[in-house]
């Protein structure tokens, strides 16, 4: 869990809290290369197969790979603006775990 939040809520148990928002820009990264590779299967398997050709096969090459890309882009999205909210939010309002660090390295240095 997070050092940063330190809340004695039950907030602190969503999944949110579990990664902060670097690590679930790379849950959602790995998400899409997994949604990517499996849109390149899917077509593999939907052009190898023996009982579809012709028309169908087109047809049913096209929608199942949209859908796939699709789900992908969207997860694309969703990573990149965590990852954007990661940095407006280190702008903004720097994790306070730092300071706390430095304030204690003070009191041991005295």
């Amino acid at each position: 869990m997070s050092k940063c939040c330190k809340g004695k809520c039950w907030c602190k148990f969503l999944p949110h809290n579990w990664l902060c928002l670097k690590g679930l820009y790379f849950v959602f990264v790995t998400l899409f290369y997994i949604a990517f590779v499996f849109a390149i299967y899917t077509a593999i398997q939907i052009l190898t197969f023996p009982m579809i050709s012709g028309k169908e096969m087109w047809i049913t090459l096209g929608v199942v790979e949209a859908q796939i890309l699709g789900t992908a882009l969207g997860l694309l999205t969703v990573a990149k603006i965590l990852k954007v909210l990661a940095k407006i939010k280190h702008a903004v309002a720097p994790c306070c775990c730092h300071e706390e660090k430095a304030k204690e390295e003070k009191k041991e240095a005295k």
